[in-house]
């Protein structure tokens, strides 16, 4: 398509009026143009008309025979100009004159106008005058001036006149301006439907994000909680994650849980392999497994670290470990290594044929005891031959020897010279250096089948274990056995401790512990969280277990009753059972505890006279020292406790009470208050706290008994109040001006203030108030089933209460949600009542009589610190997928 004609072409001089001719290209083209054309008039200018063009006069003729009308710049410049020249020439010879529009920008016309043109036009035609337009600034499409100039050269070249065509100009622009607002308000309306729509866009993504977040975290919350008894190492990384990608009610839930399930769980141990044979150091320091890929696997417990010997190619059937883990012994079929960790390894080659064996390691780890046989291969009296070598790790020496005798069911060295055998007929023991029989024990019965059978590690207690029972011997005296209360019907493994007093069974993927001896002889515990528990033993103690399943280890600890709970140096003194709850205190993480006539801080303990009862016991505000109120003497007395225990003074004021219910100090140590039984509050003020005021209560408190309970009296934070549960209602006391009034909503069983507020606890709630009780902040239901009796946080946001079965209830005061309940203690540890008070704002502290203090971590990010610590692992990709069935994330670091 060819271009278009031209309506005017302008003919100027580029060094004089090189920036006006560009202004009137443009305002003449646009002059009362339509909104909706890009120009009115279509004009050429050279500049902008010819693009790079080496035959530029060709360009030049070619635009002036397309054009209507010569637009003449002129100027003296452009008289002068050759280009100027050719530009009038050509016009002149092919066009007419009466097309030529002068336009002077500089000089006179006469001057400016080359003469040829002015022949050709005759007499001085109507000209546009621009002269006075000389200053750059001045050169602006804005300027009123310059538009009159442009209307007057729009006009003559397209035939309209001028007051017309600047009409149309005005109307066409009121008509743009219009347009343009128009335009202006529906892009703003556009613009307003764009970002509503963009924020609703947003909001339903972050939904939909969210939603996805929350099944996300449901989905591994549920899964935590499916694998509880079967796989608790993946159930807590999966509560850790669920955790981690949204922390909410039921993810919270899960992960105390995972945390509190099978309470004696220490931790896992990977092994890298499917473990085929299991031991344990006796002094509990060193796990040893075999793996069915011929490898033998040492863990340090203490340090974490981890160190392996190939045995062969074929699974390893027995390993054993000297006294302290140094030297390891592995069989495996075809034969047995000695392993010193600090040094080299030794192979101890077996007859090929035979393929069944044990190891057995002396304490000192010199000598190597390895026995194989084919249990296959017995006689009419159910004999075998077996293969037995004792390999001296030191000189490399060997003793061997074949004998027929029972089939082996396990082999011990107690001492460097003898080596004790066990099999299911009899006990024997055999001496180090020839291998020659020192003594035989016969006599264990043991019952037909649907059994199985244990040594201790030093090979003194022999046993075994089926449905319903279970029976333990001397090996030295078969003939007089324990029988034990209880036993498993598909035991697969069983493990007695040096003493014979606890014995340990495998069954169906649950480990069932026993005394074998004393009041509470029975089974004492149930371990659960694994499938599969084909190996037990105990590991260094009567305490400790190491167990088994699949490709880890599993280690115990049966003094301990969760992972979120640890044992504090202070023990609790002995109680009656009758009598009181211990009195908890924390300042700056130091305890005191004070229970009848007896206080312990740390390790240090007093005691007063057995007819007399400590009071409360509150810290100062620097934790330096201790405030306590002997009773019924009513001696008030202040006790250094930096290191020990010291009285350090005794107050002015004597303590008007039978017994003490509560008592608060201020944080100057300059004002205290306490509360007595009868419900009377008592001042004491100033450096010797000598008592300025008591202020009877004037009704009976809530009493059941003698003495009454603490947990109907408080007193705050600043000792500016004290509360007082009676028979009908909760009675507020201003200690500062005597005033008493009732909190709203009557009876309630217990009192307790927080850093600054009141929290009540009544039959079927739990209120949080703040500390003057003017206002209800808040109320969560309470489960019928506690305890009277409440402790709260300093920030009000948890609660601690107990059941009628002492287990501790922990309890969301903002949500009302109960976090979890952990068992405080057993009936038969329990003696007396349980005390309980918080340290900080995400532990409690339980005291049960002549127990250690027990401290309960409540922090959420410990948690999930406490069971990635546990399993040993990280979720895996192919677990996220099976249990949330998406891509996995880039990251699946447990915690």
């Amino acid at each position: 398509m060819g271009e278009p004609d031209y309506d005017a072409f302008i003919s100027y001089s580029r060094a004089l009026d090189g920036t006006l001719a560009p202004t009137l290209h443009r305002g003449v083209q646009r002059f009362a143009k339509p909104w909706y054309r890009l120009r009115a008039l279509r004009v050429f200018l050279d500049d902008a008309g010819l693009s790079a063009n080496p035959g530029l006069w060709t360009s030049i003729e070619d635009a002036l025979g397309r054009s209507r009308w010569l637009i003449l710049l002129a100027s003296q410049e452009a008289a002068a100009s050759q280009w100027v020249g050719r530009e009038l020439e050509w016009w002149l010879e092919h066009r007419s004159a009466q097309r030529i529009l002068v336009v002077l920008t500089s000089g006179e016309y006469s001057q400016a106008v080359p003469a040829a043109v002015r022949r050709a036009l005759g007499e001085e035609p109507r000209w546009v005058d621009l002269r006075w337009l000389r200053e750059a600034d001045q050169v602006d499409d804005s300027n009123p001036r310059l538009r009159e100039c442009v209307a007057d050269i729009a006009s003559a070249v397209r035939g309209v006149p001028k007051d017309d065509l600047v009409g149309e100009h005005v109307r066409q622009h009121r008509r743009a301006v219009r347009l343009a607002r128009g335009a202006v308000v529906a892009l703003a309306v556009l613009m307003v439907g764009v970002l509503v729509a963009a924020f609703i866009a947003v909001g339903q993504r972050n939904d939909a994000v969210a939603q996805a977040r929350t099944a996300t975290a449901r989905g591994l919350a549920s899964a935590a909680v499916a694998n509880l008894r079967t796989d608790l190492a993946l159930s807590q990384v999966l509560a850790a994650e669920a955790y981690r990608v949204e922390p909410n009610p039921q993810t919270r839930s899960a992960l105390f849980s995972a945390l509190t399930a099978s309470p004696q769980l220490d931790r896992y141990l990977q092994v890298g392999g499917e473990v085929s044979a299991l031991a344990a150091s006796a002094d509990g320091e060193v796990a040893v497994a075999g793996t069915r890929d011929g490898r033998v696997v040492r863990l340090e417990l203490s340090s974490g670290r981890r160190a392996e010997q190939k045995v062969g190619e074929r699974p390893v059937t027995a390993v054993a470990a000297s006294a302290d883990g140094g030297v390891v012994a592995a069989f495996g079929a075809g034969g047995a290594l000695r392993w010193d960790v600090s040094g080299a390894t030794q192979a101890i080659d077996t007859p090929d044929e035979l393929f069944d064996g044990l190891v057995a390691v002396s304490p000192s780890g010199r000598f190597t005891a390895v026995y194989s046989t084919v249990k296959v291969d017995v006689d009419d009296n159910g004999r075998t031959r077996g293969h037995r070598v004792l390999h001296d790790g030191q000189t490399g020496q060997r003793a061997e020897r074949y004998d027929t005798t029972f089939p082996l069911d396990a082999l011990r060295m107690p001492g460097e010279d003898v080596l004790v055998e066990q099999s299911l007929r009899d006990s024997v023991r055999r001496d180090r250096a020839t291998l020659d029989v020192r003594a035989v024990a016969e006599g264990n019965t043991l019952p037909a089948n649907a059994f199985w059978v244990g040594l201790s590690g030093n090979g003194d207690y022999f046993g075994y274990s089926m449905a319903g029972r279970g029976s333990l011997w001397r090996t030295t005296q078969p003939t007089e056995n324990v029988e034990i209360r209880g036993g498993r019907g598909n035991p697969s493994a069983v493990a007695i401790t040096n003493d014979g007093a606890r014995m340990a069974v495998a069954d169906t993927g649950a480990i069932h512990v026993y005394d074998t001896t004393g009041p509470n002889a029975g089974e004492r515990t149930q371990l659960e969280g694994n499938t599969e528990t084909p190996f037990v033993e105990f590991l260094g103690d009567d305490n400790h277990l190491l167990t088994a399943s699949r490709d880890r280890l599993v280690v115990w600890d049966l003094t301990r009753n969760t992972r979120i709970g640890s044992a504090l140096p202070t023990r609790v003194p002995l109680s009656c059972r009758a009598c009181p709850p211990p009195r908890i205190s924390e300042s700056h993480g130091k305890l005191a505890v004070a229970t009848s006539n007896e206080i312990v801080v740390g390790s240090h303990s007093e005691s007063i006279d057995p007819n007399s009862v400590f009071g409360p016991v509150v810290w100062s505000a620097d934790g330096d020292e201790v405030f306590v109120v002997t009773a019924p003497e009513g001696i008030g007395e202040t006790w250094e406790a930096r290191d020990g225990l010291r009285r350090a003074k005794r107050w002015k004021g004597d303590v008007a009470a039978d017994y003490v219910l509560a008592m608060g100090v201020s944080a100057d140590n300059r004002r205290l208050v306490t509360v007595n039984e009868r419900g009377d509050v008592q001042v004491f003020e100033g450096d010797e706290l000598s008592s300025v005021r008591t202020i009877s209560l004037e009704r009976g408190v809530e009493q059941k008994g003698w003495p009454p309970d603490s947990h109907i009296a408080a007193v705050s934070a600043d000792t500016t109040t004290a509360a007082v549960v009676t028979s009908d209602t909760v009675v507020l006391v201003d200690t500062t001006t005597g005033a008493r009034r009732d909190l709203v909503g009557g009876k309630a069983d217990a009192v307790a203030f927080t850093s600054d507020g009141l929290v009540v606890q009544r039959a079927g709630t739990v209120e949080v108030w703040d500390a003057a009780g003017g206002s209800r902040r808040r109320e969560v239901p309470r489960d019928p089933s506690y305890l009277p009796g409440i402790a709260a946080n300093p920030g009000a946001t948890l609660a601690a209460q107990l059941r009628r079965d002492y287990v501790l209830a922990v309890t969301d005061l903002v949500t009302g949600e109960l976090i979890g309940q952990v068992p405080v203690a057993g009936e038969a540890e329990r003696f007396g009542q349980v005390g309980m008070a918080f340290a900080g704002e995400h532990a409690v502290v339980t005291a049960v009589s002549d127990t250690p203090l027990l401290r309960w971590d409540l922090s959420e990010e410990n948690w999930v610190r406490a069971a990635c610590a546990s399993a040993g692992r990280d979720l895996t990709t192919d677990e996220w997928r099976r249990y949330v069935g998406t891509s996995p994330p880039d990251d699946l670091t447990c915690g």
